[in-house]
């Protein structure tokens, strides 16, 4: 129903009907399954001729739309294992459920293409275009995906395991639900992208350019992310443990309660960072830039800070049994209730840090500078504060039993 309006005196009242606006919404909405063949192929691989027919006809019908005669490419459910394919035009064909298993598509043009729940096994589609494509429920596991470009592309639930996607494009692009493990992403581009609760263990992501993308509840244990950049990603609750992130980019990226354990996050950038709650223990963070992040309940048990810049960061109730803090630079921080026995400050700069009540028992605080640091009701029992600087700390009523 079309939108109107109505002028009564000076104000403008703009109407528009409840309908137009759910039909807009179904339309941008992924359906959950492919839409089924609304005629089945004939059983047996498509001869060569057939193809090269339904080519030359699609190809017509993509220049002249409006002509009468010209047929769009419907080749839903065709069986096309080892078709020759390479620089065809499919734009916008109908292959829904097509047998495509080592098929040759390298530089073929798929652009906003019918393609769910087609089988793309081992299939080559190097340097091609599979923008604004439906590949949901597809399989493309082992599929060379090599600087393919597919923004905007439907990959709900899609199969990509082993898949290689090298210096792909695959901006705004929706892989919810997939099942990304073992896959390359070297140098991809994947910036905006949608990968909610997406599978990507052992998937590797060097060099990737992952801006913004959604990446909750994924599950990312034993992936490689060297030097990837994740400014401003979304990965609560996401699965790091044993990831390897060295170098990687997490600035003001959002990873409430994410399990990082024995993560390797050695000269990580997580400024501004935000990791409440997160696990992080047996984590490596030497020389990881944390400045402003915030730890709030994070578990750093045995992590290794070890030069880490946590300079003005949140460890409001942080547990830190047996973390390693030295050389780490946590001047200004904030650890109040902060718990921890064993933690190792040793040449750490802790001035002027918030710390009232902090539970640090059997602390090794040797060689460090806490001037001005404010330790108030803190229990320091058995601390090691040797030839530590302490000008103007604050130990009222602290706890400094056997110190």
């Amino acid at each position: 129903m079309t939108c109107f309006a109505i002028r009564q005196g000076l104000a403008l009242f703009i109407l528009c009907s409840i309908s137009s606006s759910h039909a807009w919404a179904a339309g941008t909405t992924p359906q959950p399954h492919p839409q089924r063949c609304e005629q089945k192929q004939k059983k047996g691989p498509l001869s060569a001729a057939a193809l090269r027919a339904t080519l030359h006809a699609h190809q017509e019908w993509l220049e002249q739309r409006d002509g009468l005669g010209h047929r769009r490419a419907d080749l839903c459910g065709a069986d096309l294992r080892q078709a020759a394919l390479e620089g065809a035009n499919l734009g916008r064909a109908r292959m829904e459920g097509a047998n495509l298993r080592q098929a040759n598509l390298r530089q073929s043009m798929l652009t906003q293409a019918s393609l769910a729940g087609a089988d793309f096994t081992k299939a080559n589609l190097e340097d091609g275009n599979l923008v604004g494509a439906d590949l949901r429920h597809a399989t493309l596991a082992q599929a060379n995906l090599k600087r393919v470009i597919g923004d905007e592309a439907a990959l709900f639930n899609a199969v990509l395991t082993g898949a290689q996607l090298q210096d792909s494009i695959f901006e705004r692009a929706h892989f919810e639900g997939a099942d990304l493990s073992a896959a390359d992403f070297t140098n991809a581009t994947l910036v905006d992208s949608y990968l909610y609760g997406a599978l990507l263990r052992r998937t590797v992501l060097t060099g990737a350019d992952l801006t913004g993308a959604d990446l909750r509840r994924t599950d990312l244990s034993d992936a490689t992310l060297l030097q990837t950049n994740l400014q401003g990603a979304l990965l609560d609750g996401a699965r790091l443990h044993h990831a390897h992130m060295m170098e990687a980019d997490l600035e003001s990226a959002y990873l409430d309660d994410a399990d990082l354990r024995h993560a390797d996050l050695r000269d990580a950038i997580l400024r501004g960072t935000d990791l409440r709650y997160a696990n992080m223990e047996h984590a490596r963070l030497s020389q990881a830039d944390l400045e402003g992040a915030n730890l709030e309940g994070a578990r750093l048990n045995k992590a290794s800070l070890q030069s880490a810049k946590l300079r003005m960061a949140i460890l409001y109730k942080a547990l830190i049994d047996q973390a390693d803090f030295r050389d780490a630079n946590l001047h200004h921080a904030v650890l109040i209730g902060t718990q921890g026995a064993e933690v190792m400050f040793t040449n750490a700069a802790l001035d002027e840090i918030y710390a009232p009540k902090v539970s640090l028992p059997r602390a090794q605080f040797n060689h460090a500078r806490l001037d001005s640091a404010n330790l108030v009701s803190a229990d320091l029992s058995g601390a090691n504060f040797s030839q530590a600087t302490l000008t103007h700390t604050n130990l009222q009523e602290a706890i400094l039993r056997g110190a």
